[in-house]
């Protein structure tokens, strides 16, 4: 049996597919392929509290989520929260422990990970078994390789093996807290192994100032652990980012990790973002890639999100994700999943959409005057995805039509990896534009070099780029020639369709220049530019600033951090 290598070619884009089939011969690095297969290593243990992240869980005044990890059972596991850094008169929390089976890659003694090399035939596709299963003509590890290899920065070569292995999932909820107060934590056993001291503030009275960290697609990929390790920028653009800004939480739109099964990725980008982790609350939109299974054909793993964040399930609906709400400081927050519907092709469902309305609806009963709703895959961007991604086209009226009369102040996405920010938009039918959007005719008012949008009642919906490495390029801004090469399934535009797509934007592109980008819109992973947002919103005052990180981090450039746009849209007091 054959499998037409193209096929393989597709795991990296279809729904279920993240692990390309390419064969080593194509590769510029010779890579040795054994015979014999590596002995591969034992997972080892590790007791301390790990994975450990800090989320909004109910009340933000007076609660606050914690999950964490550990190999084996602790029985009496307990969260700890105090007022004082010396962890004094803490209250105690008790956590629920729940069994888990992580899959970690197969890896040698020192840690690389062994991949089978497949067969091909002379035509280039990929040979079957009489089982179905690709041929293997032997075994090779991620040692040596380098970013000299495009191909592999792309995608892995061959097949990983996954070890199945038991660990313990730790949840607990803090309650009672007092509002607008600074928290110390720590996690763990009294009797066994606790984590650092990390720290919260929880929310304080409507209108106070607070502000707010916005980064998305951090999306690391396995394969790429020892050869440009991209959990490093992910975890480098958070620590920017708290850097710039005092920020009271972390707002990230999608995409956590490349590869949702493989647990490798989850502890790489956790672990080497705990130092900021420790320091601010994060709330998390599930991506496409925080469901994907490793091999084309098996099942989404769509409790692996919730298993790693723990967020509320609104209608009790795990898809991949979930869906919820918080308020901050009299912000109402609306996070919404889109990978709700898969079976039906919609990114957003029947019942997702009802209760985000009457979430909304209840929130302005309730006093919110503004309203930021955060999701994974995009409505409005500089790249593909938004005009292109059958899901989103399946609810893009019914969904763009109900954020306008909602009244959304801000839409925050992820998933094109390019920058961009659209002006107040609102909503049209399909029938008077595919877009579903027209520019609303606001006024404006300069304060200190930054325009402010008075009284919008359209939306903005903003996207910041990538905090991973992984770069598609802005295809609206070289012609709609060069967007039809690259993207045919965009062939139905017009000339008057591309023109007014850009006029719906304020600002964007594709900071990270690459020669792929004259033929492709790329899906390379070698970006070393990186992008955050930070929102500080005061009363009847929002002011967003985009900032941009550049420098090669793997090789010990000097970073740069700097201001790239910034906007700000104000309200009547009434």
């Amino acid at each position: 049996m054959k499998l037409n290598h193209q096929a393989g070619k597709l795991f990296a884009s279809l729904l279920l597919a993240t692990q390309l089939l390419s064969p080593i011969s194509t590769f510029a690095q010779e890579i040795e392929v054994v015979e014999e297969k590596p002995a591969v290593a034992e997972i080892a243990k590790n007791n301390k509290p790990n994975r450990l992240v800090v989320t909004f869980n109910g009340d933000t005044q007076t609660q606050m989520g914690f999950n964490w990890y550990t190999s084996e059972l602790v029985e009496d596991a307990k969260v700890w929260v105090s007022q004082s850094e010396d962890m004094s008169d803490a209250l105690e929390f008790t956590a629920t422990a729940q069994e888990v089976t992580s899959r970690y890659g197969e890896r040698d003694e020192n840690g690389f990970y062994i991949f089978s090399d497949i067969a091909y035939d002379e035509e280039g596709e990929v040979v079957l078994d009489e089982a179905g299963e690709p041929e293997i003509n032997g075994y090779f590890t991620d040692e040596g390789i380098t970013t000299d290899n495009t191909d592999w920065m792309y995608g892995a070569s061959g097949l990983l093996g996954l070890v199945d292995v038991t660990e313990y999932v730790y949840k607990a909820v803090a309650t009672d807290l007092e509002a607008d107060t600074t928290y110390y934590y720590q996690v763990g056993s009294s009797s066994g192994e606790m984590s650092e001291v990390g720290t919260f503030e929880t929310s304080g009275e409507a209108g106070e100032e607070f502000t707010f960290a916005h980064y998305t697609d951090t999306q690391n990929a396995f394969w790429n652990e020892h050869v440009r390790n991209e959990a490093a920028f992910g975890a480098d653009t958070i620590a920017q980012a708290l850097e710039v800004a005092e920020v009271d939480f972390v707002l990230h739109t999608g995409d956590f990790v490349e590869t949702a099964e493989v647990e490798d990725e989850w502890v790489d980008i956790m672990e080497q973002s705990k130092e900021s982790f420790l320091q601010v609350p994060l709330a998390v939109a599930p991506g496409n890639h925080d469901e994907y299974a490793l091999v084309y054909g098996d099942p989404v793993v769509e409790t692996k999100f919730n298993e790693h964040i723990n967020v509320p399930a609104a209608n009790d609906a795990i898809t991949g994700g979930s869906y919820y709400s918080y308020d901050y400081n009299g912000v109402h927050f609306v996070v919404a999943n889109t990978n709700d519907n898969k079976d039906n092709g919609e990114a957003l469902g029947e019942e997702q959409l009802a209760w985000i309305r009457e979430d909304v609806q209840q929130a302005r009963e309730n006093g919110a005057e503004w309203v930021i709703l955060a999701y994974h895959k995009p409505l409005f961007s500089k790249s593909y995805h938004s005009l292109q991604d059958s899901d989103v086209q399946a609810v893009r009226e019914k969904f763009m039509e109900q954020i306008d009369e909602l009244d959304i102040d801000l839409a925050l996405q992820g998933h094109d990896h390019v920058i961009s920010a659209t002006h107040p938009l609102l909503y049209v039918s399909t029938e008077e534009s595919f877009s579903n959007a027209k520019l609303e005719e606001v006024d404006t008012t300069e304060v200190e070099g930054v325009t402010y949008y008075n009284n919008p009642e359209g939306t903005v919906f903003l996207l910041p780029n990538t905090g991973g490495t992984k770069e598609y390029d802005d295809i609206y801004s070289k012609g709609l020639e060069h967007l039809i090469s690259v993207r045919p399934g965009l062939d139905w535009m017009t000339q008057d369709d591309y023109d007014h797509w850009n006029t719906l934007f304020a600002y964007g592109n594709q900071p990270q220049e690459s020669d792929a980008f004259e033929t492709s819109h790329s899906n390379n992973r070698d970006s070393a530019i990186q992008n955050f947002a930070i929102y500080t919103i005061e009363g009847d005052e929002l002011l967003v600033e985009l900032y941009q990180i550049s420098g090669e981090l793997l090789e010990g450039e000097n970073r740069t951090v700097e201001l790239v746009y910034s906007f700000g849209i104000t309200k009547d007091a009434e």
